[in-house]
This record gives C-alpha cells, structure tokens and sequence, in this order.
C-alpha cells in the first residue's frame, strides 16, 4: 500500500473511476497501519466501499485488469491459429465468424451442430 510506487497505475485510472488523491492516500496509509500482512482475503475485510471508497475502486479496477487483457490475449491466438490454418483463401467475413466461433468456443460447444446442419440441407 504505497502510493509513490502505485502512482503510475493511480494516475492512469484517477479520472476513469473518479478518485480523489488526498483521500486515497489518507486510505492507504490507514489500511497499511491496519494490516498486518498484505492477502487478498485480508484486503477484502478491511477495505470496503464505505470505508474506504477510493481505494475500493482501485481495487476493483486492478483485478478487472487481467480478465480482460486474457480474453484479448485469446481472441488474437485464436486468430493466428485460423489465419494460419487457412491462410488467404478465405473472405474476412468468414475469417471473422470462424474468429467468434473459435473465440466463443465455450458457447459454440453447447451448439446442436446435426440441426443445424439438417435445416442448412433442407433449405436447399
């Protein structure tokens, strides 16, 4: 809980979450002073919005970060893996619906595939 070494991550998200600097140092030196050691499940019982709103919501944003970095790191390997599976023979719309599908994969594994395959072949 230092300020001088979080700065460069208080400063980027100040405005976003709109968080004011007095008050967030006043609260990390109070939850410093409160904690012994320095778990999550500790963080969790002492810092909460009430009492400690600014550093709430940069503890939320902080642990929002890797979620949603992942799903970026997935979506451009995913990508990779199609584009080289089929190269250039293929249009960018099928390019991008093979991208959600393969990105999505979670929700296209739960997809009936033998009926849609049987409406596609009665449509014709």
């Amino acid at each position: 809980m230092d300020f001088e070494k979080g700065s460069y991550f208080i400063n980027h998200y100040k405005d976003v979450v709109n968080i004011d600097l007095t008050s967030l140092k006043a609260e990390m030196l109070l939850t410093k002073n409160c904690l012994q050691n320095f778990d999550i499940l500790g963080i969790k019982k002492v810092v909460t919005e009430d009492v400690f709103p600014n550093l709430f919501k940069l503890i939320q944003v902080g642990l929002a970060i890797p979620i949603s970095s992942a799903t970026c790191e997935r979506s451009f390997s995913s990508m990779r893996r199609i584009k080289n599976w089929l190269r250039t023979s293929m249009e960018q719309s099928k390019f991008t619906d093979l991208s959600v599908i393969n990105i999505e994969r979670d929700l296209s594994n739960k997809i009936y595939k033998d009926k849609i395959i049987n409406n596609f072949a009665m449509s014709l």
